[in-house]
């Protein structure tokens, strides 16, 4: 089953601040549709739960999931939920550096009580509220002030446009693991070679091969599962 075209769809509904820093009584709600029923809902990564309701937050930032029955998931990400003395954005760089990794995350905090410390994931606090050379994915970032206030951020930082190359990074790879005998080499099964059929097929190739259910040898690097990827991200486009 291809989950980018058959899986479900969450929608962000309403969310309610929380009153202070110290108390925990924020809320977020999300919707499903599409996909199969029945639908779990998760927050920050947490046991799933078979409501989209999600009650008594702390001021953050949080990440939602809904998974079908099908075992598709869908996100909302970097939701926020802010306090009276707690006030905060977050402006994300994405990451278009395929291979490595040079997105940006900036928290910008009202100065209320001042000064403020920050950490990423479980590194040590500092003055510094950037935090650089970030790859595609979701971190953890604190943010503690001077009253003792401990704010938990979930932070997800976009792909952006990678320029990998369809005709010098991905054909080459679909050439050497894919198009081989029996498999996509156009005898029983489309020819990936080609662009337009694997342009068509661009979301099944993620997929697969980041689950490693293709090529059947599982014979691909991590890297060229990561260029495949960052080229359909881009579009699949004809480059």
């Amino acid at each position: 089953m291809d989950c980018s075209t058959s899986g479900p769809i969450v929608s962000l509904g309403t969310v309610v601040n929380a009153t202070s820093c110290s108390i925990a009584d924020g809320s977020i709600g999300v919707s499903a549709s599409a996909g199969k029923e029945p639908y779990l809902f998760a927050i920050n990564g947490l046991p799933a739960q078979a409501d989209g309701s999600f009650k008594n937050l702390s001021a953050g930032a949080y990440t939602l999931s809904v998974t079908d029955a099908n075992g598709c998931s869908s996100f909302v990400e970097n939701v926020a939920i802010k306090a009276s003395d707690f006030k905060f954005t977050t402006q994300l760089i994405g990451d278009s550096d395929c291979l490595g990794g040079n997105g940006q995350v900036t928290v910008n905090v009202e100065q209320l009580n001042p000064p403020y410390s920050y950490r990423l994931g479980t590194g040590s606090f500092g003055e510094s509220n950037v935090f650089a050379a970030l790859a595609t994915g979701t971190y953890g970032i604190t943010v503690k002030d001077n009253n003792g206030c401990s704010v938990n951020l979930s932070v997800t930082v976009p792909r952006a446009f990678s320029g990998v190359s369809w005709e010098n990074d991905v054909r080459p790879i679909i050439v050497k693991s894919c198009a081989l005998s029996g498999c996509h080499n156009g005898d029983s099964r489309s020819d990936l070679r080609v662009f337009d059929n694997a342009k068509f097929y661009a979301a099944s190739i993620k997929s697969k091969t980041r689950d490693r259910s293709m090529p059947r040898e599982g014979t691909l690097k991590q890297s060229e599962i990561d260029l495949i990827s960052c080229w359909v991200d881009d579009g699949a486009v004809a480059n």
